[in-house]
């Protein structure tokens, strides 16, 4: 990004100490940093970081950051993290979480991440990331995918995804799909399960026709299709 203008900086810096804290003191910083040119290029940053009487410290860094390119067209970034400190080694935590939106030509594209330091929002010794696009246009299509990945402390591994699809053409008859896929592996080999379920919906000439199917490692267990009169 081209910068042309600093806005504002600024850092304050505070120690607090007492008798009754002998030699002690707790430390507090904070920064804010902001900038932007006349293209409308923006980049803003934020950070605190505070280390208590015990020796932990606990700091936030949140930046936002906008660019836009000769046609308009402007790609979002927002980070947010969080880190905790315990004096000490090997303890650290440290969630972060990433959005970001696109629009192009048109079209956004948004995306979102979530990491929790290797572990869940419990703080078992599970891992798990989460993350989400989105894409949908003026004339009515949308596309959205979600994928979720967890490894649990036995060393079991499950994922779901989930793919939503709406497309609209010139007559503006609809056509909807819904895929969602489980996988779990169990730690060890030859015992990885996939179910994978796909419902679909279309709208034509004013009649209805849906359809289900349900598959198991790769066999249909299940399947259904229906057509009826749109209401």
């Amino acid at each position: 990004m081209n910068i042309k203008s600093i806005l504002l900086t600024s850092t304050a810096v505070l120690a607090f100490s007492a008798s009754s804290f002998a030699a002690d003191k707790e430390t507090y910083q904070a920064t804010t940093k902001i900038e932007k040119d006349a293209k409308g290029n923006y980049s803003e940053k934020n950070t605190i970081t505070k280390t208590d009487l015990d020796g932990t410290t606990n700091s936030s860094e949140k930046k936002l950051d906008i660019t836009v390119d000769s046609k308009g067209n402007t790609d979002k970034s927002k980070t947010s993290e969080r880190i905790t400190d315990p004096k000490g080694l090997g303890n650290k935590h440290v969630v972060k979480v990433v959005d970001t939106e696109k629009t192009k030509d048109g079209q956004t594209t948004t995306t979102h991440t979530k990491t929790v330091n290797g572990k869940n929002v419990e703080g078992t010794k599970d891992s798990y990331k989460t993350s989400s696009e989105v894409q949908k246009d003026t004339k009515g299509n949308y596309a959205e995918r979600d994928i979720t990945t967890k490894t649990d402390a036995d060393g079991t591994y499950v994922s779901f995804e989930e793919n939503a699809n709406v497309a609209v053409d010139a007559s503006g008859d609809v056509s909807k799909s819904t895929t969602t896929k489980q996988v779990t592996d169990p730690k060890g080999l030859m015992n990885k399960s996939t179910v994978t379920t796909s419902n679909t919906e279309k709208t034509k000439d004013g009649q209805v026709s849906t359809s289900q199917e349900v598959t198991v490692d790769g066999k249909t267990v299940e399947k259904t299709t229906e057509t009826s009169p749109q209401k």
